[in-house]
């Protein structure tokens, strides 16, 4: 997270700009159409953005592509809470999400993984579960219900 909102996170194109790679291996390793540039491996690339919308809608929000991952961290940050869990849970949402993205890009460039937008969005509420256990607020639900029952709970917690 640090490297990416500092804007230094080694993406292939990164790597081009460097002259590690090639121009043609610079392109994005979900979508394959554009040069894959933090922003856009992160946030503006089709594959991320159906990740991003899911999560949102899910805790009752919707979501449009910022301008840049730095912007998408501020406007995500910048919603004002009145209940701390769920406060929590929003930005536990973006760290997870934006971890998992990263992953999987990887997993996909260097195992040969297939992006599974489902996979990818149990994963993200598996993460903000195991996160959860080390919170100073009491769950209303165990951790495995928060992963199962995400919606649900955060519509419990409005």
């Amino acid at each position: 997270m640090w490297l990416a909102l500092l804007g230094k996170l080694n993406t292939r194109y990164r790597l081009y700009v460097k002259g590690i790679l090639q121009e043609d291996q610079s392109t994005c390793t979900f979508c394959k159409l554009q040069p894959e540039t933090l922003d856009h491996v992160l946030m503006s690339c089709t594959y991320s953005q159906q990740v991003w919308r899911l999560l949102a809608s899910e805790l009752g929000h919707s979501w449009i592509t910022p301008a840049s991952f730095k912007q998408h961290y501020e406007n995500w940050m910048g919603l004002t809470w009145r209940n701390a869990l769920r406060k929590k849970i929003w930005i536990s949402t973006f760290f997870a999400a934006t971890w998992t993205i990263w992953l999987t890009r990887n997993a996909m460039l260097f195992q040969g993984q297939i992006f599974h937008l489902m996979d990818i969005y149990q994963s993200v509420k598996r993460q903000i579960a195991l996160w959860s256990k080390v919170w100073d607020i009491d769950l209303p639900c165990t951790e495995n219900e928060l992963a199962r029952n995400f919606a649900y709970i955060s519509e419990a917690l409005r």
